[in-house]
């Protein structure tokens, strides 16, 4: 008799549990902190980078426009592809800062995800979709458009 009351209450103990837990199941919250899913497409020809990076972020703080150049660099339309595309680093002898088809090794890269270089621009970091968006530029070879 004893074994049929602890069969019993094994199984009321199971037969609970599969029901809260079932009841539960639209609750479930997950607690990733991850980035969204990007489109790398969205910004991926230079003149859509210059309109959407360098203009907003760069050229207006007075750091890379015509007056006051930090890095010799200036990055106004016009004359930011020719400053950038496979040209070594004023600040980093050895580095250059878009190396075509290399992303991972382009100091702009870098620069951008603050990865071993102060991060750029120091207003804050930008959004991690244009940083791939530029990426995703580089990887392809750095095209002019």
């Amino acid at each position: 008799m004893a074994k049929l009351v602890s069969l019993r209450i094994t199984f009321i103990i199971v037969l609970l549990s599969l029901l809260i837990t079932s009841g539960c199941a639209d609750k479930i919250v997950s607690e990733c902190d991850c980035d969204p899913i990007i489109n790398v497409g969205n910004f991926t020809t230079f003149s859509d980078i210059q309109k959407n990076v360098f203009d907003i972020n760069c050229t207006t703080s007075g750091c890379h426009g015509t007056e006051f150049t930090q890095a010799n660099l200036v990055l106004v339309e016009g004359q930011s592809y020719t400053n950038l595309y496979d040209v070594q680093s004023f600040l980093y002898p050895g580095s250059k800062r878009v190396v075509p088809g290399d992303s991972e090794n382009s100091l702009l890269i870098k620069v951008l995800k603050g990865d071993g270089v102060p991060q750029m621009p120091p207003t804050g970091k930008i959004d991690n979709a244009l940083i791939d968006s530029v990426a995703a530029w580089i990887d392809r070879g750095a095209l002019p458009e």
